[in-house]
């Protein structure tokens, strides 16, 4: 079951009082997400018990099928190693010679947002 806000909010005081950055971005983002959506939202109660006990059931195992698809996405999208470039230069002053020169400095010196280094330098991007 997800941490619910409160638990949320107390790991994110806990971690910040000893200085854990990346687990307080991660609450932040679990905080910021939006939530999953009801299952039950859309089910139809007729009054007949077992009627309405299979529509929940129906609607739950379709919840579950939906998380299983949107989770499977996500963990293809964060297991994708193959949406980066790495460029490399002889030494520090020389890349941020390359990035000042490019006019690529003011995007960052190190992990930059591929579309906004596309717009800088004039590449089309067509799936933006």
């Amino acid at each position: 079951m997800p941490d619910s806000n409160d638990d949320l909010l107390a790991r994110l005081s806990a971690q910040a009082a000893v200085g854990d950055q990346q687990s307080n971005d991660d609450i932040l983002a679990q905080l910021n997400a939006e939530p999953e959506p009801d299952p039950l939202a859309d089910v139809e109660y007729t009054g007949d018990l077992p009627e309405d006990s299979r529509r929940e059931l129906n609607a739950l195992q379709q919840g579950f099928r939906d998380r299983a698809r949107r989770e499977a996405e996500r963990f293809r999208l964060a297991t994708d190693s193959e949406y980066w470039i790495a460029v490399c230069f002889k030494s520090r002053e020389d890349k941020e010679r390359f990035l000042r020169n490019a006019g690529l400095l003011a995007i960052g010196d190190k992990y930059m947002d591929g579309y906004a280094v596309a717009r800088v330098l004039g590449v089309p991007m067509d799936d933006q």
